[in-house]
């Protein structure tokens, strides 16, 4: 399936990571996450959901911009986290968007000048995230999107907290929670106290 439903300075460049189209799951999905809506996206394991919602923030974030993120996307670990910024980068040097990564491997200082600096995503991991968020290493003033990656696995290592802490603060912007499942009490929990309004998307395979 081809990529002409996402914008084309971004269709473009995809081919530096192999993405010469979109597979059944991603065609299916796109044109709802343009919409806007918060989003729980239910698909199993296998299905494209980390790369869908890496293309989703390159999707919504069309410029740069100083100062502050627009795009934050939460990961439940180190190796998700790298792997991701790797596509990410690869592909927002060429559309002149900054990314920047967030994770417990890598030098806390260093991490937190170059979100000073100034970026338009993080990708990261939890810990690593909300532990720069509270040291004030960066703002979410101006945050359009926020994903999270696998949010059962977030929440079965233990994570709510954390997100939920970094939830209360979000302007109002765009969520999408990509998982498994979503028939899980902690989850349930963080949707009543921080999600509002939401619409839960289950992929059927047509093929």
């Amino acid at each position: 399936m081809s990529l002409e439903k996402l914008r084309p300075e971004l269709a473009e460049h995809l081919r530096v990571i192999e993405i010469s189209e979109l597979n059944e799951f991603q065609n299916q999905m796109i044109d709802t996450i343009k919409g806007g809506q918060n989003l729980l996206i239910e698909a199993p394991d296998g299905s494209g959901k980390s790369t869908l919602g890496i293309l989703s923030a390159m999707q919504k974030i069309e410029e740069p911009a100083e100062g502050s993120p627009r795009a934050l996307i939460i990961v439940p670990d180190d190796v998700r986290a790298r792997e991701l910024y790797a596509k990410l980068q690869l592909v927002c040097k060429y559309l002149d968007l900054t990314v920047d990564m967030a994770h417990e491997k890598g030098n806390m200082l260093q991490q937190r000048n170059d979100l000073f600096d100034g970026t338009e995503i993080i990708i990261g991991t939890p810990k690593r995230v909300f532990d720069l968020y509270i040291q004030n290493g960066f703002n979410v003033s101006k945050l359009k999107l926020f994903v999270l990656d696998d949010t059962l696995e977030l929440m079965k290592k233990g994570h709510k907290f954390r997100i939920s802490r970094i939830a209360e603060s979000l302007p109002k912007c765009q969520h999408l929670m990509f998982s498994e499942t979503f028939n899980d009490k902690r989850i349930e929990e963080y949707l009543e106290e921080f999600i509002f309004s939401y619409k839960t998307i289950k992929f059927e395979p047509v093929s």
